[in-house]
Parts: structure tokens; C-alpha cells; sequence
């Protein structure tokens, strides 16, 4: 509309509407013309869209444009003549360049009327000539009210002449991309469209199957009942324009076409140009591909590592799949077993050659789900358990495989499609492995009592010395329980127990020994949790398993200041498609790394880390996680002053009573991060008081989580001094076996925080330099910023403006540099408040600070702080809380204040430090 706007007052402009087919160029055009229409005045409007069939005559588009009558026409105005079309002859450039002006002057005639603007839908498909000749008049019309929108599909453009397509793509044109819809999106236009409440895993499933086109994702929608998109689904079906686009294609293709595309629809990934002849049985499979592509069906994809032939549109894999009958379909499979090299994707195909059962076939599935195993490769061992469970011969054996099937998907972290098993799973006859592969599912899902209770079932019905590997995993699942309690006894227990049961390098030794050390830690066990990870190391090998023992040694490594370490351990395990690794771990990994990088001041890459990891956990349903996750994003939105954001991430982070310590302690630090960063010191301490008992620091427990030192200024900051003494003392009594600098920090700042409400200046400013001594040498931006607030805050209060002033000015640098305008602002004020950096403030915007510039001189740095707040509407407990002063004092400097500028109300105030119009 802007560059609507921008025509009519006499200026040509090209806007180009770029995507691929169905990105909703043409929903774009169409609503803007609509608008042309309706409510824009005095606009003429010449189309043409173009088509394939029709761009083999000579300016057919050119005929659209010029026999189209314009919108709003004067009664003058009579539709120039078009050139005859029906001769497929080439123009010579002469008679090109004639058409062309006679396209301008035509234009300009209309314009001299209005506001005149040529749509062209697909432009790649008009003939050349056409293209020509509107290529001819965009470079060449100046100062007239013409708008030129084209959209065009780039991978489609192979018949554009060269100039044109340089010209449509270059710097003179304004180009807008449409690209694929978010999973937001995708949820807003269910809902605004189609009243369908769909979920976030929902909506990772459509893009993941449309690569988020607006057209296939709205004919998904439009088609299939709205029912199917509650429950988990592993495919989607093609639309029924695909559909019928495909048979159509099929029908008026050589039989070597359609031979190769059937091959190419069993083959999938493994379609390479030998599997395709071989499968197919056709020799000159490039010239089959020739034609395919031609066509618009089908290519071939060639790059360094592979070439692979692909299917242009999405959903027609599925359609040319489906047509094929099923004689014919199992032949083709039994011919790609023969020739694929990767041998789950070869029994996968002997799978589906096989309608009934084979024992034979399901037992080297087994054994291939075994081998998988053994290195963490939790998706394909799924796989071959549920096909081999498929394949079984009798009842007993199949609900067997059916049930680790089930196991292996919990380990992969494909939550969202276990569940859909738990029904199943449940109802069957009671046995140790069906107690344990519950509990799995409940501890990954973070119900805690439920897993607690199969759990202790399974290893009671277990029989460790006749099938020691079976009672093996279900300590394994104890170990896992374990952790997510936060237990160190526990942990440390289940997971000898689990290794004494079976050899180094099993999944279950593996698993359990990757988690070994975090047992210890949580003990204060501190170097044997150490040497723990280091043996651990030497066991793991180069594949799946090694990301569970790099996820547990960056734990350690994070709680421990070696951050940086951290990062490189969650950095390796967080990837998964290459290794075959768990989904699970690798959600841990990335919601640890965000962590990470929020320590080490990359909020940033923080923010990305939240948004990949998001995307992830919405799609696989893994509740665990979330509160981890989404405790990093609340604080660091809350910190940036997003406040929308914040909240968002603090309700995504919230858990029910029940859950496990693991969810149930970042859960609360999210919303206790929120409040504080708004100065609602009371909601933070509501927050942060249950802590004190769910999650103690003790000399035989030592706790994950840095909420202590909140806690302690939580305490401050709404005057209960003495808890915070006692709770503080404690605290820094409790026995350590070696000290970390960073928790040694959090104390001495949090002492010197109550000292400083205390009335002790002096200790209190020798506390704050100890904190920040103890992070010398640790890039530990974001905790400096924090000491550094806190400590430049409790000077200014206890009338040490010039210190106050050094250490607040060096906050504010920090908070600066990572983005956090939260407590930048408060820097600001607090600076202000010391009477000594009015001038050296940025050049004030808002209304309150350019006030304090103006008219009020004659009140104090103390006076003029609180009247920016209270003007602002804030309370005056609200005001106190922010500048770290009692209430009553705030009321004082209010009366102060009332007296000296001559006004008697809050109102007034704010009418006062109100910035003229």
C-alpha cells in the first residue's frame, strides 16, 4: 500500500512477488487488487496471468493486458486493440519494439485518468514476446502513475529470455520474498480460517510435511477432519490437487516415466540414479528424467555427497506411491531390498515385501535392533522392534517386541508417538518389562509418582540373575528418575546397580554411567564425580552413546564455572541426525546450552538456541524439558524488557504439584526471574520461599540450581532482614569439599547486600569488592552485572554518590552490552539518583527524562528519581523497591516535592513532567 501510495504521486514502480508454487503469490495479488478495487480511488487496473499452453503464441499475454477493460475506466476510455494471438510465429524485434510503445502510450493515456496498475500472475509462464514488451516499458516510463506487480516463481523461470529474468531480479525492482509460513502462523490461520485448535506438535507436523507452502498447508486443513489433528500422526496424505495433478501427469507419461517414478516413490532418499534403474528395470533412466522434468514432475538432485532423484512438489511422492498396485508395489520393494546399501533402509523394504508374518525376517530385525542399540541409535531400533512385532508369529512374541518398541521410542524422544502406545502397552498382561517401559514413559513425561510406583514394580518383578541385562535397564530407568528427582543417594545407588549387572558398553552401563557422576555431585562428592567422567569418556565410543556422557560431564562442568568447557560438551550433543542419537539428550543438551550462553553473556545466540530447541520440544510432547528451556527464555526476555515475551515463556515454563524437582525448581526461577526484573520483590519471594525445602543445600546435598542469592535479596528488599541473616548464615556454613567462585560470589554479594540494609556500609561495600574478586577472570558478564547493581544501588542508598556512581555507571556498561534494557533503565535512574550523572546520561527521549532536563532544577538527585517514577505511575511501594529505599521515605520525598513545584496531587506531578506537544 505504501508504494501504492508512492505511484500516485508520480512515480513508476516494479514490485516482484517471489516464492515457489504455493507460497500464496497469487492470494497476494488477488487481495491487493481486491483493495485496488474497493477502496483505493481512482485506480485502472490491466491483468494477465500467465500459462504454459498459451505461451507458445506470440504476445498471448500481451492480448490479456490490452482487451482487459480498466477498473473505473472514464467514458472515453475504449480498450486499445490487441494484436492477433493465434499464430505461433516468433515476432521479429522490430515488431516487438512497435507493440511495446504502442503498451506505453496506451498506459500513459490511462494514467492521465489515474492511477494505473498492471498485475501479471505468474509471468514466468507468458510468452516472450509479452515479456518483452513489459520488460520494454518498465525501464522506460518515468514520472508517471504506473504500478507494475509481477509475481514469479524462480524455479520455474528455465524459458524466461536472460534480460528479463536479470531485469525481474535485479536492484531496480522491489522484490518481496514470500517464504514459508511458522508454526505460529500455520496455528493462526487454522484458527482464523477453519475454527481448529491446533497444537504446536500439530503444526511442526504440517510444515514438516508442506515445508510450510501456504497452499498445500491450506488444503491440508481444508480436507482432512478436523479430529485427525488431536492425536499423533507419523504422515500426512497428499491434497486432492496433487492427487489429481500426479494422475493426470502419470496418464499422458511414457510407461519409462511412470516406471521410474513408481521406483522413485519406493526408493524415497535412497533414489540414486543405479537403485532407480534397477528398481524400475529402465535403461535410459536420464532420458525418463528428461522427461519428468519437463513435465513438471520430477528431477534429479546432484550434489558433492550424493545424487538422489526428487519430486518436485510436496505430497506427490505419496500420490504416485499410492496408485501403484500392490502386486506390483511388493516387487518393487523386494527389488530395492537388492540394491540399497544401508541396511536398515534394505529390511525396511523386505518389510513391506512382506504382507504376512515371517519369522525368519523378524528376527534379523530383532538383531539388527540390537546392534543399533548398542550404540544409542533409539529411532532405528524403534523402527525394526514395531515391524518385527508386525512379522511375529504368535501373540506373546509380538507384544514382547511391541513393548521395547515402545521403550526405544521414550529413548529416541519421540514422546508424541508413545503415548499413542501407552493404551496399548497398559493393557496388557502385568510383567517387569511392562512396569518398566511405563515408567519410562511416565518419567519422561515428568510424572513422578507414576514413574516412582512401575518403576519399584519393575525391579520387584525382575529377575536379576536369570535375565540380569533385562533387570540391568530397569535400574537404568531408576538411574533416569533418579536424576529428575535430583537425588543423589538415588542415582548413585540404581546406577551401581545397573553397571554391576551387565558389561561396559551396553546401553544400560552406558546410560547409567553417564549420569553416575551427577550422583556424586549431587552429594558433594565433587573429584570422585570428576573421575567419574573422565573414566566415563574412556568407555564411550564415537557414535550415539557418547552424547549421553558428554550431556552429564557439561552439567558438571557448568555447575562447576568451567563454562566454557560446557558449552563444547552440550555443543556435541545437542545434534542428533548424523549419529542416530536421542531426541531426549539432545533437548537437554540445547536447553543446558541456552543456559550457557545466557552465563556467558551470548544472549543472542541464547534467544536462537531457545527458538531451534522449541521448535523440537513442541514436536516431540517431552514435558521434562520444558521448564528448562523456557526458564532461560523468561529471564532473558524479562531482563530485554519484552515483556509479552517474558510472560509467555513463564506460563510455558510452569508446571503442576507433582512433578519432578528438575521441572518444578527452573519452573519457579522463571517466574521468580519475571518478578524481579519488574521489582515485585513480594511475588518473587512467594515464588522463591517453597524452595528452602524442596531444594536445601546441605553438607550431604548440594543443589543444581544458583537461587540462594535471589532468595537472600528477595528477603532484603521486602525488609525481613533477620530470615535473610538467618537463611544466609546457614548457607555459608554448609560444608563444601572444594569452593566454586561464582557461588562464592552469589554470597558475598547477597551478604553485602543485607549489610548494606543493615546500616553497615563499610562491611557490606568489603563484601561486594569480595564478590566481584571472586569473578575475576571468568567471563561471567550477566552475575557482574547483577553484583555490580546490586552493589552500586546499596552505595547510593548509604550516601556514597561518587562510588555509587563508579560501580552503577560499570553496571550499566554490562547490562548495555547484553541487551538488557530492564535494568539499563534502573542503572539510569539510579544514576540519576546520585546527583552526580545527569550530564553524562543519554540524551533523553521519553517524557519523564526530558522533564528532569527542563523545568526542575530545585529538586535533589533522590527527589527527582522518585517523581520520574511516581509521574510514570508508579506506586509508591513500587517506587521504593526499585530505588532501594523504604517506603515511608518515598511519601517523604513526595511531600518534598509537592511542596517545592507547587502541586497537590500525583496527577499534577504527572501533568508536571509531561513533555509538550
Amino acid at each position: 500500500m505504501e508504494t501504492l501510495r508512492a505511484v500516485r504521486k508520480g512515480t513508476v514502480q516494479t514490485v516482484v512477488l517471489s516464492g515457489l508454487q504455493g507460497s500464496g503469490k497469487t492470494v497476494v495479488l488477488d487481495r491487493f487488487l481486491e483493495y485496488c478495487r474497493s477502496a483505493a480511488r481512482g485506480v485502472r487496473v490491466l491483468s494477465a496471468t500467465g500459462d504454459e499452453w498459451e505461451a507458445q503464441f506470440p504476445l498471448a499475454g500481451y492480448s490479456q493486458l490490452m482487451s482487459t477493460p480498466p477498473l473505473r475506466a472514464a467514458a472515453n476510455d475504449a480498450p486499445a486493440a490487441a494484436p492477433p494471438s493465434d499464430s505461433p510465429d516468433a515476432l521479429s524485434p522490430g515488431q516487438v519494439a512497435k507493440h511495446a510503445s504502442t503498451f506505453m502510450a496506451h498506459l500513459e493515456g490511462l494514467q492521465a485518468h489515474g492511477t494505473v496498475v498492471v498485475a501479471v500472475d505468474d509471468i514466468q509462464n507468458l510468452d516472450s514476446d509479452t515479456l518483452h514488451v513489459l520488460v520494454f516499458a518498465m525501464r522506460r516510463l518515468r514520472d508517471k502513475r504506473i504500478l507494475f506487480v509481477v509475481s514469479l516463481d524462480l524455479t520455474h523461470s528455465q524459458f524466461v529470455p536472460a534480460g528479463v529474468l536479470a531485469f525481474l531480479t535485479g536492484h531496480q525492482v522491489s522484490c518481496l520474498p514470500l517464504g514459508p509460513l511458522s508454526p505460529q502462523e500455520v496455528q493462526n490461520l487454522a484458527q482464523h480460517r477453519f475454527g481448529i485448535d491446533l497444537s504446536a506438535t500439530a503444526a511442526h507436523g504440517i510444515i514438516q510435511h508442506t515445508g510450510g507452502l501456504p497452499l498445500p498447508v491450506v488444503e491440508l486443513l481444508d480436507e482432512l477432519p478436523p479430529e485427525i489433528w488431536q492425536s499423533w500422526f507419523s504422515s500426512l496424505p497428499p491434497s486432492s490437487r496433487v492427487r489429481a495433478q500426479v494422475r493426470s501427469l502419470l496418464n499422458g507419461a511414457s510407461a519409462e516415466l511412470v516406471a521410474v517414478a513408481e521406483a522413485a516413490s519406493v526408493l524415497r532418499e535412497s533414489a540414486g540414479i543405479a537403485e532407480i534403474a534397477h528398481v524400475s528395470g529402465v535403461t535410459d533412466v536420464i532420458n525418463a528424467l528428461d522427461e519428468g522434468h519437463r513435465a513438471g514432475l520430477l528431477g534429479l538432485s546432484v550434489e558433492q555427497a550424493r545424487s538422489v532423484v526428487m519430486f518436485f512438489e510436496t505430497g506427490t511422492t505419496e500420490s504416485v506411491y499410492e496408485q501403484i498396485i500392490p502386486s506390483r508395489r511388493i516387487e518393487l520393494h523386494r527389488r530395492a531390498a537388492q540394491i540399497v546399501q544401508v541396511e536398515g533402509d534394505r529390511l525396511g523394504h523386505w518389510v513391506s515385501a512382506t504382507p504376512g508374518a515371517d519369522e525368519d525376517l523378524a528376527a534379523e530385525l530383532e538383531a539388527y535392533a540390537r546392534r543399533q542399540a548398542l550404540v544409542g541409535a533409539w529411532h532405528n531400533v524403534s523402527t525394526a522392534l514395531f515391524s518385527a512385532s508386525r512379522l511375529s508369529g504368535d501373540v506373546r512374541t509380538a507384544n514382547d517386541r511391541l513393548l521395547r518398541a515402545v521403550d526405544a521410542l521414550v529413548g529416541s524422544g519421540n514422546m508424541a508417538r508413545a503415548q499413542m502406545w501407552a493404551a496399548a502397552v497398559d493393557s496388557m498382561a502385568p510383567s517387569a518389562l511392562r512396569s518398566s517401559v511405563l515408567g519410562y514413559l511416565s518419567t519422561a513425561s515428568g510424572q513422578n509418582h507414576s514413574a516412582q510406583k512401575q518403576l519399584e514394580m519393575a525391579w520387584r518383578t525382575s529377575n536379576p540373575e536369570r535375565d540380569p541385562a533385562a533387570a540391568a535397564q530397569v535400574a537404568q530407568r531408576l538411574v533416569l528418575h533418579g536424576v529428575a528427582s535430583w537425588d543423589g543417594p538415588l542415582i548413585t545407588r540404581w546406577a551401581e546397580r545397573a553397571m554391576s549387572l551387565t558389561e561396559p558398553g551396553t546401553p544400560a552401563y552406558i546410560e547409567s554411567e553417564a549420569i553416575y557422576g551427577l550422583g556424586l555431585y549431587a552429594q558433594g562428592r565433587l573429584s570422585e564425580a570428576e573421575e567419574s567422567y573422565r573414566k566415563a569418556f574412556e568407555h564411550a565410543s564415537e557414535n550415539a552413546q557418547k552424547q549421553r556422557v558428554q550431556i552429564g560431564a557439561g552439567w558438571l562442568a557448568l555447575r562447576m564455572d568451567d563454562v566454557e568447557t560446557a558449552q563444547v560438551h552440550f555443543e556435541a550433543a545437542a545434534p542428533t541426525e548424523f549419529r542416530g542419537g536421542s531426541l531426549r539428550i539432545s533437548l537437554w543438551a540445547e536447553a543446558w546450552l541456552a543456559r550457557t550462553h545466557l552465563v556467558l553473556g551470548n544472549w543472542d545466540a541464547a534467544a536462537a538456541t531457545v527458538a531451534r530447541g522449541s521448535v523440537r520440544l513442541e514436536a516431540s510432547r517431552m514435558p521434562l524439558i520444558r521448564p528448562l528451556l523456557y526458564w532461560t527464555a523468561a529471564e532473558l526476555w524479562s531482563m530485554r524488557g519484552d515483556w509479552d515475551r517474558a510472560r509467555y515463556y513463564v506460563s510455558q515454563a510452569s508446571v503442576q504439584p507433582g512433578t519432578y524437582r528438575a521441572m518444578q525448581v527452573p519452573a519457579s526461577l522463571a517466574r521468580a526471574r519475571f518478578h524481579e526484573a519488574r521489582a515485585d520483590y513480594e511475588s518473587a519471594l512467594s515464588v522463591l520461599q517453597p524452595l528452602t525445602e524442596l531444594d536445601p543445600w546441605t553438607e550431604n546435598r548440594v543443589s543444581f540450581w544458583p537461587w540462594q542469592d535471589t532468595y537472600v535479596n528477595a528477603l532484603v528488599m521486602t525488609d525481613q532482614l533477620d530470615e535473610a541473616d538467618s537463611f544466609l548464615t546457614d548457607f555459608e556454613h554448609v560444608r563444601r569439599e572444594r569452593a566454586v567462585p561464582s557461588d562464592l560470589a552469589r554470597m558475598a554479594w547477597a551478604r553485602g547486600r543485607l549489610l548494606a540494609a543493615q546500616g553497615e556500609p563499610e562491611s557490606a561495600r568489603e563484601h561486594f569488592e569480595t564478590s566481584l574478586a571472586h569473578l575475576r577472570g571468568l567471563n561471567r558478564p550477566y552475575l557482574r552485572a547483577r553484583v555490580s547493581f546490586a552493589y552500586g544501588q546499596s552505595m547510593r542508598r548509604a550516601g556514597k554518590r561518587r562510588l555509587a556512581s563508579s560501580v552503577l555507571r560499570v553496571a550499566r556498561d554490562l547490562y548495555d552490552s547484553l541487551g538488557a534494557v530492564t535494568y539499563v533503565d534502573r542503572c539510569d535512574r539510579e544514576l540519576k539518583a546520585t546527583g552526580l550523572d545527569a550530564g553524562n546520561l543519554p540524551d533523553p527521549s521519553d517524557a519523564v527524562l526530558a522533564a528532569v532536563a527542563r523545568p526542575h532544577t530545585q529538586l535533589t538527585a533522590q527527589e527527582q528519581a522518585v517523581a520520574e517514577l511516581v509521574a510514570t505511575g508508579t506506586t509508591n511501594k513500587e517506587a521504593a523497591r526499585s530505588l532501594f529505599i523504604a517506603e515511608k521515605t518515598v511519601q517523604y520525598h513526595l511531600t518534598r516535592i509537592y511542596g517545592k513545584l507547587g502541586i497537590r496531587s500525583r496527577s499534577e506531578l504527572a501533568a508536571r513532567f509531561r513533555v509538550p506537544d
